[in-house]
């Protein structure tokens, strides 16, 4: 098969919730796998570089008993790609120690509460301009409320040094406000989307001018009969 040649500048970071499918299956763009791609048949997708920052002897699915060490060891070890881990593993000779450090040093931080923010962080270190997220939810109980905030930060921080972000799939909550107003895309003090913020300027002109001391409603008078 072709082999297409990659772009470092490109990556695509796919974890395995709703969307992860939307992810192109050949791509110049660099792929970086998570965690249960290992189990490669299932998605269909080759990494260039695999991603599980669990130490692996304690990852939960092996702690549980649902997936054995030394299974997992030689289906990661099949896959023949780079492996990023907390450590490098003896047992297997392509996985390399996350450059936790030299993160630090370049972005300061340690705020890392899942496996996708160390995959931004490894992409920028890298020399990313443009990064695209494929079934990177966080809309979990768990993932919402413990892990969600940490892969935001990353993405401002790739915001903010002009890296294009691309979040795919409809179930993801990356990046939505979910406060009173509830709905998605709802921003913030606007009670609007932003795309409605934007119609409204258009019609009323350049400044959105709100009355916030409206004239009272009428009140009707209750008369009553005197006896």
């Amino acid at each position: 098969m072709f082999k297409l040649k990659k772009d470092s500048t490109r990556v695509n970071i796919l974890a395995t919730g709703g969307g992860w499918e939307l992810a192109p299956k050949q791509s110049n763009a660099m792929i970086y796998c998570l965690n249960d791609y290992t189990k490669i048949e299932k998605y269909g997708v080759q990494p260039d570089i695999l991603f599980m920052m669990d130490l692996l002897s304690e990852k939960p699915s092996i702690v549980a008993g649902a997936d054995n060490l030394g299974e997992t060891i030689q289906r990661i070890n099949q896959m023949r790609c780079p492996f990023v881990a907390p450590y490098k593993y003896e047992e297997i000779p392509l996985s390399e120690a996350f450059p936790l450090e030299d993160c630090v040093k370049e972005f300061g931080l340690p705020y890392f509460t899942n496996t996708i923010g160390y995959m931004i962080a490894y992409a920028l270190l890298k020399g990313a301009k443009e990064i695209q997220l494929f079934g990177v939810n966080q809309a979990g109980s768990h993932e919402y409320v413990e892990e969600r905030g940490g892969v935001e930060y990353w993405i401002g921080i790739a915001m903010g040094k002009g890296v294009e972000v691309t979040i795919n799939g409809k179930d993801s909550q990356l990046l939505k406000y979910k406060g009173r107003y509830n709905p998605e895309g709802i921003m913030y003090g606007y009670g609007t989307t932003f795309g409605n913020f934007v119609r409204e300027k258009k019609q009323t002109g350049e400044i959105i001018v709100k009355r916030l001391l409206t004239p009272p409603k009428p009140i009707s008078r209750l008369v009553r009969k005197i006896k």
